[in-house]
């Protein structure tokens, strides 16, 4: 439902009472909006201007010592703005164009009957609401929180500023409205005069389209401002309307958040600790502007300086224990701080004595990150923040080197493991396999028989072992691998006696070389440990053991229909040396599940739908 119009007062001025009585009830009479006061006077007129809100006056020409043009120049002194209608007898054009020059509203002259009345009650509420529309305007283009620029439509000349947006740029209004737009664009690449007319006229033509743009100030800084623009009518003429926001603070963030992201991208990439360490503390330098930071890593039972800033004093940063000062308490509990003055903080134990501010970040459970300042509150939190979001990736980068530089101790003492075996144990192995033959030729005994089954035990569980201890790393370089065309493959190798071996359509990415291991050993494992089983007949009347490799959603299983393992039993088929039989060297599942590990997968061990075995891989990254 739309709003009832607004009443109006009218101010009416005239000394004729009967007639002023007469203008009173006829004006009222044709407007149930209009109410009427009225004075005989100027100086009445003044005098009710000063107690009462009048929205329009309306007076004669002709009144005694002050004639109306008299009293609106009066009332132009103390109201501008304020309608004033000259209704009067005198109708020579001399009269109106004195009035007209003079600024009046309108200009009626009184006549016979009571048309006229109409017709002033009809110009009263014009003259009325356009003055409104005008307040209005002015209201909202000076009180807004946002610059306002308003144009010729067709010169693009600047016909009004508002003190926002003079104040957002430092100039007053007279010098901001005389300059262009190659005036107040600031000097950054890609932005100029051409392309600012350009995106104002898509932006008169496309109501939902803003552009941001670098407003040049009067002490010559740059300035980011959104700008958007309409087409409105001001005072009955058509104008665009151009609003500017303030958005320097958001886009000077995002740039930081950009540039840090290409310092995270260097920090990834570095390849020792100190490097990473000494990338972070630049990117603080230069990015976050911290004229004195530091990065502690933990270290031996201590937090180790290993890298400051240049701004830094010689003495800017110490070894320290882990239950010491800030540093140490960020360390511990894994929490940032922001200290405003370190002479009020409890915790605080400042390497230089000029440090009165500072900051602490944990990177991750590796060290800490520390920002200080000769002045006491010197860091936001929006400082904080930042520094938190630099730290994050330096935690990931300190994370990934130390675990590389475990895996690479680790793979050493496995080849140190594999040297010994192959050398220390292979040869004596294969010297004794040689004294065994040379036995065998001049006796026959059920002694050498059994010991060469051991030996063989033996050879076996050496070549699993360094199986093991070679292959056991992260997959570099998996390729592309059909499981249909390569089980089958694997198949071939394996005494398989009877089973037969069912493969499904699946493709996957892999390493070749281990997962042909991972099905070799679930095939003989199959064969060896299933084929005693009844349920096998159900389906093959040899008893013969049936293997099938299917897909999974993320992965793929190979199950056969053998005897199965006992559920007790299947948290432990994966340790090294558990086994069976007496001729398993139980390493063979433990392979399989080192060899998924490699790839990143997750092996379990369940029961297939015809009672045996089911092993099912997945997080594998499938191709079909």
């Amino acid at each position: 439902m739309s709003a009832e119009p607004a009443a109006m007062t009218v101010l009416h001025v005239d000394d004729d009472g009967e007639f002023a009585a007469l203008t009173t009830e006829l004006l009222e009479r044709q407007s149930d909006r209009i109410g009427v006061v009225s004075a005989a006077t100027g100086d009445e007129a003044l005098d009710l201007l000063e107690r009462e809100s009048i929205d329009c006056v309306v007076s004669d020409y002709e009144m005694g010592e002050t004639d109306g043009l008299e009293l609106l120049a009066a009332i132009r002194e103390r109201h501008d703005g304020l309608p004033f209608i000259l209704f009067t007898g005198r109708g020579s054009e001399e009269i109106a164009s004195e009035a007209i020059s003079a600024g009046v509203t309108d200009y009626i002259r009184k006549g016979r009957g009571t048309d006229q009345f109409a017709l002033l009650a009809n110009r009263i509420e014009n003259a009325v609401e356009q003055a409104r529309s005008r307040v209005s305007y002015r209201a909202v283009f000076e009180n807004t929180d946002v610059g306002l620029t308003i144009r010729d439509v067709e010169t693009g000349r600047v016909v009004d500023v508002n003190q926002q947006y003079c104040d957002l740029l430092g100039y007053d209004r007279e010098t901001l409205g005389e300059l262009g737009i190659a005036e107040i664009t600031a000097d950054v690449p890609g932005y100029d005069a051409e392309r600012g007319v350009e995106l104002l006229e898509r932006a008169l033509a496309e109501p939902a389209f803003t552009f941001e743009w670098p407003d040049r100030r009067s002490d010559g800084s740059t300035n980011w401002v959104e700008v958007d623009a309409t087409l409105v009518e001001i005072e009955g003429r058509e104008r665009s309307l151009v609003t500017v926001h303030d958005v320097h603070e958001r886009h000077e963030r995002e740039a930081v958040l950009a540039t840090l992201h290409q310092a995270a991208t260097d920090i990834q990439e570095c390849k020792t600790i100190e490097a990473a360490c000494d990338r972070t503390v630049a990117a603080a330098e230069s990015i976050l502007e911290f004229e004195m930071c530091s990065v502690m890593v933990a270290e031996d039972g201590w937090l180790v300086p290993k890298a400051v800033s240049s701004g830094a004093p010689a003495d800017g940063a110490r070894r320290m224990r882990p239950d010491q000062g800030l540093a140490g308490e960020t360390y511990r509990t894994g929490e940032s701080a922001l200290v405003e003055d370190v002479l009020t903080d409890d915790v605080s134990e400042p390497a230089n004595e000029s440090y009165r501010s500072g900051i602490s970040v944990p990177i991750g459970e590796t060290g800490v990150f520390q920002a200080v300042a000769a002045e006491p509150n010197a860091f936001s939190q929006e400082d904080l923040e930042l520094a938190e979001l630099l730290v994050s990736h330096t935690a990931r980068a300190l994370d990934r080197l130390r675990f590389e530089a475990e895996l690479r101790r680790q793979n050493d003492r496995l080849e140190e493991f594999a040297s010994v075996v192959s050398h220390d144990l292979r040869n004596p192995l294969t010297v004794a396999q040689g004294e065994l033959e040379l036995a065998r030729e001049n006796h026959d005994s059920e002694h050498l028989a059994h010991l060469g089954d051991a030996l063989d035990r033996m050879a076996n569980i050496t070549e699993d072992t360094l199986r093991l201890a070679r292959h056991g790393g992260s997959v570099e370089d998996p390729r592309r691998v059909d499981l249909g065309t390569f089980a089958d493959r694997c198949w071939s190798v394996v005494s398989t006696d009877d089973a037969t071996l069912t493969v499904e359509n699946v493709v996957i990415r892999a390493d070749d070389g281990r997962l042909q291991h991972v099905l070799e050993n679930l095939f003989r494992n199959a064969v060896e440990h299933g084929s005693t089983s009844p349920r096998s007949t159900s389906s093959h009347e040899d008893g013969a053991i049936a293997v099938r490799i299917g897909g999974l959603p993320d992965g793929f299983y190979v199950e056969d229909d053998g005897v199965g393992i006992p559920e007790a039993e299947r948290d432990r088929v994966f340790e090294p040396g558990h086994t069976t039989t007496e001729t398993g060297t139980g390493f063979g599942l433990a392979i399989v599940e080192e060899f998924a590990t490699a790839h990143g997968w997750d092996v379990q061990v369940t029961e297939s739908e015809a009672g045996g075995a089911r092993f099912e891989f997945t997080g594998v990254e499938r191709l079909d």
